[in-house]
């Protein structure tokens, strides 16, 4: 009966697991879209040029650069922000309409991307719906929403291009914030930070309009932690199982290929009492529980299953031998 409840245990432990990693991916993710989809190597570029936006993302159109997404965030409302993107955008979940395109980029013509709680009033004059920034009429080709990321909610993008009229902003009058390849790749940030006159930078932690104050979000660590506790547990949980079995090993004095044939037999209960419930546990977790971080289970997986396989043959072997 002992031996039934630690197998119930380590189901639970288990489950608890995949749990445990689905809430970490969940904060991680939800940091993520709080920071638009950008990286944690995301930085924050400082100038003071007066260079308006539009002739700066000319400018640095006509660079050769690794690929790279830059917001230009107004400062008086980082809730609003002008997009660029060379070869590469992060795109964010969407609850109506689509995300920009490599040809919004490109075009004439801005379009804005809006958050769900976006403080902008959208009009619908008919089917298309439109902002109005800076006296002018933008349409809204897409609704991006996340449930707990506040920021990313009440975010409104809209589209910059090197063909677009000049923007009423300048350098000196927007936060800038650059993601990509672009980042680990010295000569094209070296070309950008010219273009844009970068006097300093440092990592971009969304929290305030000036993206300075230090990052003390929660990005599942605890979950983590408590990962590493279960683990712990159920190497304690093989240890429980083995310890009346090594009992009724101890006791047999029984020789030669009965004892052989009586600690095999231990073993393959052993491994019952533990692969089996593992395998119940496994398939329930990929069943019922979202998971993003499936190498993180699976590795715990993997070292708690050739551990618990380890703990048993060593200690019946021990003993074996101590009983010789």
């Amino acid at each position: 009966m002992k031996k039934i409840i630690s197998s119930i245990v380590i189901f639970l432990i288990v489950l608890l697991t995949g749990v445990a990693i689905s809430k970490s991916d969940s904060i991680k993710y939800n940091n993520t879209m709080n920071r638009l989809g950008m990286s944690d190597d995301a930085l924050v570029l400082k100038t003071k040029s007066k260079k308006n936006l539009v002739t700066a993302v000319s400018e640095l159109s006509k660079k050769k650069t690794s690929s790279y997404q830059m917001i230009f965030f107004e400062k008086s409302n980082s809730d609003v922000g002008y997009i660029y993107g060379h070869n590469k955008f992060n795109k964010l979940p969407l609850t109506s309409g689509r995300y920009f395109s490599k040809e919004d980029f490109t075009s004439q013509i801005p379009f804005a991307v809006q958050g769900k709680s976006s403080e902008i009033e959208a009009y619908k004059p008919q089917s298309q719906a439109y902002i109005k920034v800076d006296n002018h009429y933008i349409s809204v080709i897409g609704n991006t929403g996340f449930d707990g990321a506040d920021i990313l909610n009440s975010q409104t993008l809209i589209s910059l291009s090197p063909n677009q009229a000049k923007s009423k902003y300048h350098l000196n009058q927007v936060t800038t914030v650059i993601d990509g390849n672009a980042l680990s790749n010295k000569e094209s940030l070296s070309k950008i930070k010219k273009v844009l006159h970068v006097r300093s930078t440092h990592k971009y932690v969304p929290q305030t309009d000036d993206f300075t104050n230090v990052d003390a979000n929660n990005n599942g660590e605890l979950y983590m932690v408590g990962i590493v506790l279960l683990f712990f547990l159920i190497v304690a949980v093989d240890f429980y199982i083995l310890v009346p079995l090594k009992f009724d090993l101890a006791r047999s004095h029984l020789t030669g290929d009965l004892k052989n044939n009586y600690r095999n037999g231990l073993m393959i209960r052993y491994l019952l009492y533990t692969l089996v419930p593992y395998a119940l546990a496994f398939t329930a977790v990929h069943w019922k529980i979202v998971i993003i971080s499936h190498n993180t289970f699976n590795l715990f997986m993997a070292v708690s299953v050739l551990i618990t396989i380890l703990i048993g043959l060593s200690q019946i072997f021990f003993t074996k031998r101590s009983d010789q």
